[in-house]
């Protein structure tokens, strides 16, 4: 029992190697069929990431467990991944054991960052910033690569993209722009440290400009103007003030006198796609069609295999049930980060809850499913939040554990 803390320790450094491989691998790894992560990736994670917690949680004997069990907000994600696992019995899936093992994947995930940063927000912060400099290296490097590389004048075929699962332009802005946002709310220390966070800042947004990803554009914008809401100092409420000031006259300009990169695809048949999706809805609205069934949406000529919003996806999948366990889960996120904007890792929710909100109404709607940025967008800060959560009540009640 006298090593149990020393393994312990061991465990965890091993699980934080995992949660920045799973982020930084998903940028740089070669992908599978339709920009599923490849086997290789997903044989790295198991080793790093979801074997590591598999054993520390049961070494724990359910210390992980007491301190998220009370929380709304962790029910309503076993609720939800209890009816997803529940609603494969009446869902059509080629490989059922690959659907439950991307259920239990997102599990780990979050279980994962409650190991490692829960009792140690440090840890977690210095985790996202290595992560978000590590990934503005290879947005640098894809951007250097997409500059000089020569193109067609067809607008649609130049637009930037990275490896691997980020092999399409809006999921690699995506990511990108979702290391923006953190890097943005984690406090500098020191000179240095501000002068390699500025670099990579703004790294990671040269890459997301040549992504030409709208969604993205629109979803940095949100969260520029909505960042003065949650800062606590008065430089930090200074700041923040005047980048929402330049992302607002900016924004008024394009409106204003429409760049063509913004008029050119139109609305990307987004209209139609929902027309067609609240059709799906309809026809299943209580079990939807399960987790894991494929479906297709014909638009403009194109057979779409979601429905780019992740409101309708999760309910064609879900029915209305797992879209109400959906958003509850999501608004519960957003509370415990307002409620902890003292915090940087409160602001970090706060920031990339705002973030996702805009961006998964346009792309990326696959909720439990294997790792891809929407992990950065949906799972990242819940797992936040959980531990914003549970650091507070274990302030409030010493003898929890």
């Amino acid at each position: 029992m006298r090593n149990l803390p020393l393994a312990s320790s061991r465990w965890e450094t091993v699980i934080g190697l995992g949660l920045g491989w799973l982020m930084i691998g998903m940028l740089v790894m070669p992908a599978g069929v339709s920009f599923n992560p490849g086997r290789l990736y997903q044989v790295t994670l198991v080793v790093l990431l979801y074997l590591p917690v598999f054993c520390l949680a049961i070494r724990q004997r359910g210390a992980l467990w007491r301190g998220l069990w009370p929380q709304p907000a962790f029910r309503a994600f076993l609720l939800l991944v209890a009816w997803a696992t529940l609603s494969m019995c009446w869902g059509q899936q080629d490989r059922p054991g690959d659907e439950f093992g991307r259920i239990v994947s997102v599990v780990l995930f979050v279980l994962g960052c409650q190991l490692w940063g829960g009792e140690r927000p440090a840890r977690m912060e210095m985790l996202l910033t290595a992560v978000g400099w590590a990934m503005a290296v290879a947005a640098l490097a894809y951007s250097m690569i997409f500059l000089r590389a020569p193109h067609p004048e067809n607008l649609d075929q130049v637009r930037i993209t990275g490896e691997g699962v980020i092999a399409t332009s809006n999921y690699a802005a995506a990511a990108m722009g979702a290391a923006c946002v953190w890097l943005a709310q984690l406090p500098d220390r020191g000179r240095a440290w501000r002068v390699a966070s500025m670099a990579a800042f703004m790294a990671l947004l040269l890459f997301v400009a040549l992504t030409q990803s709208r969604s993205v554009w629109l979803a940095l914008a949100a969260c520029a103007l909505a960042t003065p809401l949650w800062q606590r100092s008065r430089a930090g409420v200074l700041v923040a003030a005047l980048v929402a000031v330049v992302v607002l006259v900016l924004s008024v300009i394009a409106l204003a006198w429409p760049l063509p990169v913004l008029m050119e695809r139109g609305a990307s048949y987004r209209p139609q796609i929902l027309v067609k999706a609240l059709h799906l809805i309809a026809a299943h609205p209580w079990l939807g069609l399960g987790q894991g069934t494929e479906f297709t949406i014909v638009v403009g000529g194109q057979h779409l295999t979601h429905s780019h919003n992740v409101l309708t996806q999760a309910a064609i999948l879900l029915g209305l049930p797992g879209l109400a366990m959906m958003v509850a889960m999501w608004a519960l996120v957003a509370w415990s980060g307002w409620r902890h904007r003292g915090e940087p890792l409160g602001r970090v929710t706060l920031g990339l809850w705002v973030y996702a909100s805009v961006a998964l109404q346009f792309d990326m709607p696959q909720l439990l499913d294997s790792p891809r940025p929407g992990w950065l967008l949906i799972w990242l800060p819940f797992a936040l939040a959980l531990g914003l959560e549970a650091r507070t009540r274990r302030a409030a009640s010493p003898r929890l554990h």
